[in-house]
């Protein structure tokens, strides 16, 4: 896909929800690199993951798709 101007914030989501599950492991794989994230910058955000776990039930699950 070649990119003559650039894209907006909504086209790129777009782009992404339309990934195959493949498509999009591959994408989280190299998203941090993507995004200049520093090692230790993407260290903390796994760390942190877990503690939002609470938020993974199906009570809230109708807040999953914002």
């Amino acid at each position: 896909m070649l990119l003559d101007s650039k894209l907006s914030v909504k086209q790129v989501v777009e782009a992404i929800e339309r990934l195959g599950p493949q498509e999009r492991l591959e994408l989280v794989t190299v998203l941090p690199a993507i995004l200049k994230l520093s090692a230790d910058d993407y260290g903390w955000l796994k760390l942190a993951e877990p503690t939002f776990s609470f938020w993974n039930n199906d009570a809230d699950a109708i807040y999953d798709g914002l």
